[in-house]
């Protein structure tokens, strides 16, 4: 009996510290990384920032494991489109100095973008890019985390303008005797009208209804139509320069009520 329970504590004790010495693995995983943004596609106008020709847009980048005592690097790779690719080199340039700092589980990937003739005129492109794994961060992380597209535009109508009448959508700026028809020219006009040089960006959106429009819409339409006759006051038949619309037959913009 005495040597069935010797052996009976010796085979436990084995099996004690040999369990004992495989519970390291469990955490000597590799570490992984994933975008931190809440979307996987984000969206960046030059039009909110007017007097900008280049921006640098950090996208968070999170470590799925542990912080390390070092700066760890990582690695993204440039997806193609198709449709709308950026170029690299033209429309943005990604950094080649990529890290997530010692004792941080946190970095940002910068990516620079740049104001460009054809986004002035009108298009948009996209910027799709891929984390890689590496050294520092062979493992799998969040697989719907992996991958991320930058919308880049500058000259595009917003989502919030409504359409001539307003009586379908009935937003703000779309209404007859607010901003009336949406065109670059005017636009560019209203961005520059709203700008705040104190922060360096205007109002490029206007949502919400015209049947209850907040006080701030009716100083919106007024710092633009004060703007308008300051610089340009032969749009409302005083003495003084004139711009008018190429895109819209060449009228003379007004805002407030818009003639267009």
């Amino acid at each position: 009996m005495k040597l069935i329970l010797l052996c009976m504590t010796a085979f436990l004790s084995i099996s004690f510290f040999s369990g004992c010495s495989k519970d390291p693995a469990l955490f000597a995983e590799a570490d992984a990384i994933y975008f931190g943004t809440a979307d996987t596609s984000i969206s960046y106008s030059f039009a909110k920032y007017p007097k900008k020709l280049k921006d640098t847009i950090n996208v968070p980048v999170n470590v799925l494991g542990n912080s390390a005592a070092t700066d760890r690097s990582f690695s993204v790779e440039i997806l193609p489109s198709a449709n709308n690719a950026a170029i690299e080199g033209t429309h943005f340039k990604l950094l080649t100095n990529l890290i997530i700092p010692a004792k941080s589980v946190m970095g940002m990937l910068p990516v620079v973008v740049y104001r460009t003739a054809d986004l002035e005129n009108g298009k948009q492109v996209k910027i799709n890019l891929k984390l890689k794994k590496d050294q520092n961060f062979a493992a799998e992380g969040i697989t719907t985390k992996q991958k991320i597209t930058i919308n880049l535009g500058y000259m595009q109508k917003p989502d919030s303008w409504g359409e001539f009448t307003g009586t379908v959508t009935g937003f703000f700026a779309g209404y007859q005797t607010n901003f009336g028809t949406w065109s670059p020219t005017k636009y560019k006009v209203i961005l520059d009208a709203l700008y705040d040089p104190a922060t360096g960006v205007t109002i490029t959106e206007f949502p919400g209804s015209r049947f209850s429009p907040p006080v701030a819409y009716n100083l919106y339409l007024a710092t633009v139509r004060n703007y308008i006759k300051t610089n340009y006051p032969g749009n409302y038949g005083l003495p003084g320069a004139v711009l008018n619309d190429p895109d819209n037959g060449n009228k003379p913009i007004q805002v407030g009520p818009a003639n267009y």
